[in-house]
């Protein structure tokens, strides 16, 4: 992530957070918390109890959600982690 600023991609990240530590709501204490102890210092941390970003009534997590900003359109959904973020990389290319 961090050699994405330093390329000028522009990408932004949010980390929405499902639950509490406890499996419970989450709050915006509780994700304030999760990015002060993992340091995501460059990443927005927000509380969603409402599940409003999961596709369907389950979710593999993590789950990374691709958004181009010019036209707010969903472009992919990945489930779990793969450490892949060519599509990514290139949209962010692409609206340079």
């Amino acid at each position: 992530m961090q050699s994405w600023a330093s390329q000028g991609l522009g990408i932004k990240w949010v980390t929405l957070m499902l639950d509490d530590s406890n499996g419970g709501t989450p709050t915006t204490a509780g994700a304030l918390q999760w990015k002060n102890y993992w340091g995501l210092d460059s990443v927005a941390v927000c509380a969603d109890p409402y599940y409003s970003m999961v596709p369907g009534s389950s979710v593999g997590t993590p789950m990374t959600t691709l958004v181009d900003p010019r036209t707010m359109k969903v472009i992919a959904i990945q489930e779990g982690y793969s450490g892949n973020y060519s599509q990514l990389e290139q949209l962010a290319n692409s609206n340079k």
